[in-house]
């Protein structure tokens, strides 16, 4: 089928542009499944430039992607692009210069908000390791074991994702496979779209006859690297970083190590009213020194050396409102109740809608509450600076408005977790904390005869309290409190429904 004269010249360019970086020898294998959307791979052998096979599409760009405007990124960051077929990372490559950056690159909404909604063009690349199977020297029977056709199956099938049903590949995009990995030989269960590390930036950039187009490649992720790059807003730019840092390249590496050992164990993100574009802009007012030395530099990420388990703080990306929505529906069941709750949570959804940029406070390494009551007092300073438009802890499964979340300190409710209202199955009000397993605890949970909702967490929350030795320490088993006239004593149980082990609140021994 002969192509149309635009299509022949945007190929023409872009295998000029490949050849100069790549290398002159190249073979075409022509796309066999989609005929209505097809595309090709080019297969570009070693080279005096690239001393390893790279493979590239051909016939992606000819249909134009466009970046949502006011999409925003969920928390765990995906992409539309979920679910492709194949991935792996790796060393062994040519040596990069220059400074890899979503800004180089024709189109660079990231996997945050876009606000662009630009139309851009885009193929994709990944690099095999010299002596591939079935590749170098081409062997067509080698490629009948999974082994072996992995990175080729996962290139195609990320490229037919856009065909497929309109989603968007773009800087940053994740694609899973609902941690199953492209082949049992490797650890990769996912990929993320990003720069060629390895390759020459400018090969990054091509010009056509019709327009630029961009060249990212496709980069096999672990299941511990994809989950870091879902647990924050814009959490494919820190995953791309981590590769950088970690010498990870565009050429496939079956046998790597993961560069990054998963999320933190908690979270705390502090919605912002206002763009930031580092952490000075953040902290201006709040921590004006810190603010002017992490400014100077334009640091977005920064580790706060403080006692033995630092922080972490990051700014970058927004949530989609959706991303929020579960525990949402968990603040609709909270202390207030009436108009006055409808009114708030309609507030807090206007907060979250329209908040401008996140920053993440995260420990460095685990370690005990004392590093989330040092977060909430950063997070604090910044709401009562005005600068917070809400204030959300998935771990505790908590979101609120900036006064509110002060209002809960002045009231010296618990900072390492929150008391929801979690009904028994038999139907017996009951309510549990959220939050203390992340810190290596046993959640708490309390049911009595004859008190509301309402009662029960007033009394877990003034238990975890009085039964609190030290500032963010985690409840145990045998803490004692004395509420009011009656004594409470935390026990180690199965949870009555779900069989998981939980510390009860219950009454002492000797009390009625």
């Amino acid at each position: 089928m002969s192509r149309p004269p635009h299509e022949t010249a945007r190929r023409e360019a872009l295998l000029a542009h490949l050849t100069e970086f790549l290398g002159d020898q190249y073979v075409i294998a022509p796309e066999t499944v989609d005929q209505e959307h097809p595309v090709d791979l080019a297969v570009f052998a070693p080279s005096e430039q690239v001393p390893h096979p790279t493979l590239v599409t051909l016939g992606l760009s000819e249909r134009p992607m466009r970046s949502a405007i006011g999409s925003g990124a969920g928390a765990s960051g995906d992409s539309d692009a979920s679910d492709a077929s194949d991935a792996s990372d790796a060393s062994d490559a040519s040596d990069a210069s220059g400074d890899w950056d979503a800004s180089n690159a024709p189109n660079a909404s990231g996997d945050s908000d876009s606000s662009s909604g630009g139309e851009y063009r885009l193929e994709l690349l990944l690099g095999l390791p010299a002596g591939w199977p079935g590749i170098d020297p081409p062997q067509q029977e080698l490629l009948e074991t999974g082994a072996n056709s992995w990175p080729l199956q996962l290139l195609k099938d990320t490229a037919r994702i856009p065909g497929a049903d309109g989603s968007v590949l773009d800087w940053g995009h994740s694609i899973t496979r609902d941690g199953v990995p492209y082949d049992e030989s490797v650890p990769f269960t996912g990929a993320l779209i990003g720069p060629p590390y390895g390759y020459p930036p400018q090969l990054m950039n091509a010009s056509t006859p019709q327009g630029p187009v961009q060249l990212l490649a496709v980069l096999p992720a672990t299941p511990e690297e994809l989950a870091l790059q879902a647990s924050v807003p814009s959490g494919g730019d820190m995953l791309l970083g981590r590769w950088e840092q970690a010498g990870v390249t565009a050429v496939v590496d079956p046998g790597r190590d993961a560069a990054a050992d998963g999320p933190a164990p908690w979270r705390l993100h502090v919605l912002l009213r206002e763009p930031a574009e580092h952490l000075g802009q953040v902290l201006d007012g709040v921590l004006p020194n810190l603010a002017e030395q992490l400014g100077a530099q334009g640091i977005d990420e920064f580790v706060l050396p403080i006692g033995p388990e630092p922080l972490r703080w990051r700014v970058g990306g927004r949530f989609a409102p959706l991303a929020l929505e579960e525990d949402l529906a968990l603040h609709g069941h909270g202390a207030s109740s009436g108009q006055g709750a409808l009114r708030e949570e309609g507030a807090l959804r206007e907060a979250i809608a329209h908040h401008a940029t996140v920053l993440t406070i995260s420990p460095e390494r685990p370690g005990d509450g004392a590093t989330v009551t040092g977060a909430a007092a950063m997070a604090a300073m910044l709401a009562e600076a005005g600068k917070a438009a809400a204030i959300w802890l998935p771990h505790q499964r908590h979101v609120a408005l900036p006064e509110q979340f002060l209002a809960d300190i002045e009231a010296e409710l618990p900072t390492t977790c929150r008391v929801h209202p979690e009904p028994l199955a038999d139907g017996r009000p009951a309510v549990r904390t959220h939050g203390l397993e992340a810190l290596g605890g046993l959640e708490v949970q309390f049911s009595a005869p004859g008190l509301s909702q309402a009662e029960l967490r007033d009394r877990l929350n003034r238990m975890l309290v009085e039964c609190t030795e030290k500032v963010g320490a985690v409840p145990v088993a045998g803490q004692r409190a004395q509420l009011g006239e009656v004594a409470y004593e935390l026990r180690t149980v199965a949870h009555p429904d779900s069989g998981l082990e939980v510390l009860e609140m219950a009454f002492a021994p000797g009390t009625d």
